[in-house]
């Protein structure tokens, strides 16, 4: 450590000086810093401890740093997705406490007070760690948060994933799953159990077999969860209390009756006219076992257009059994 005092918290490589509505950057050509970005120095980076986090701030590179923090507060920005950190805050106090002003700003946004220092982008995940390194401070909260804008991220933008992790990861990472007669996009995030939030979310390190389990696993939660919301609608409509619902992993035989309700995961891959007449159709044995003409005046009941459901169910279920899935 250089025998240089330094006594700011905050030393920039250059400062930026307003002429005539312009700002022009000013480099001292021997290399020395700017305390707060403003005051020339006869300090080098090199004479900095080991505590100041270097990173691009305030609109050039500077260094920060972590040691003497009381207060910091993340503030993640879930607004836009095509950016990992650059549109989040750390707000940083060595004194005062970080507090909200009383009144929200006029686009519903807090902002807040009490801060010294505000950093954004990727410098903002090395100071987290730093502070708890040589402050003390705890910083599981702020790294939790961390995570799940992470996660948030890489959900979004599966190719980013690939590249920010290094290995060789799936290349099933980018393709499309069918739910509910629409696709969605498979996606990896940070370490989270699969998941799914407009994308088949599942841990970006995972094998080509673990992703196939996580991909059936939120099938089987989904069909449960859709299933068991259709069969209680229709069950009322026809006047019937419903059995136990089991969820399976038939490929063809997508719904049956026996001392419950049984269907396939695979039944939510396809559309509501689908899944919808599956239901309805096993349900309608309940009132009539056999397929006589009473069976089928059942299913018209609820169903008028159900021959025109039919068709599409045998076209799902060919594709289902030439599906070779993930």
């Amino acid at each position: 450590m250089s025998k240089k005092v330094t006594k700011s918290k905050l030393y920039m490589d250059s400062k930026i000086i307003w002429r005539r509505k312009e700002h022009i950057v000013e480099r001292n050509p021997d290399g020395y810093l700017y305390a707060n970005g403003k005051h020339r120095t006869k300090i080098l980076p090199t004479d900095l401890p080991e505590w100041f986090v270097r990173g691009y701030m305030y609109k050039r590179y500077g260094y920060v740093s972590a040691k003497g923090v009381k207060y910091l507060l993340y503030v993640p920005n879930y607004v836009f997705d095509n950016h990992l950190h650059k549109d989040d805050l750390l707000l940083i106090s060595y004194n005062a406490p970080i507090e909200p002003y009383e009144s929200e700003s006029e686009n519903g946004f807090n902002w807040y007070k009490g801060y010294d220092e505000i950093l954004g982008g990727p410098v903002l995940v090395e100071f987290v760690k730093a502070a708890e390194k040589y402050s003390a401070y705890d910083v599981s909260d702020i790294m939790q948060e961390i995570a799940r804008k992470r996660e948030f991220y890489y959900e979004r933008n599966p190719e980013q994933a690939k590249l920010a992790f290094k290995s060789d990861l799936s290349e099933k990472f980018g393709q499309r799953l069918p739910y509910r007669g629409r696709d969605y996009i498979l996606g990896g995030d940070g370490g989270r159990k699969p998941f799914f939030d407009n994308c088949f979310c599942v841990p970006v390190k995972y094998s080509d077999e673990q992703i196939k389990d996580a991909c059936i696993k939120i099938y089987r939660d989904l069909a449960r969860r859709d299933l068991t919301e259709k069969v209680s609608m229709y069950a009322t409509k026809m006047g019937i209390i419903p059995p136990e619902i089991k969820i399976n992993s038939a490929k063809t035989a997508l719904g049956s009756l026996t001392q419950s309700l049984n269907f396939s995961w695979r039944l939510v891959m396809g559309d509501n006219d689908i899944i919808d007449y599956v239901v309805v159709s096993i349900l309608a044995y309940m009132l009539e076992p056999t397929r006589s003409p009473r069976y089928w005046e059942i299913i018209m009941g609820i169903m008028p257009d159900y021959k025109e459901r039919q068709e599409k169910l045998l076209v799902f279920q060919e594709r289902l059994k030439r599906d070779d899935w993930l």
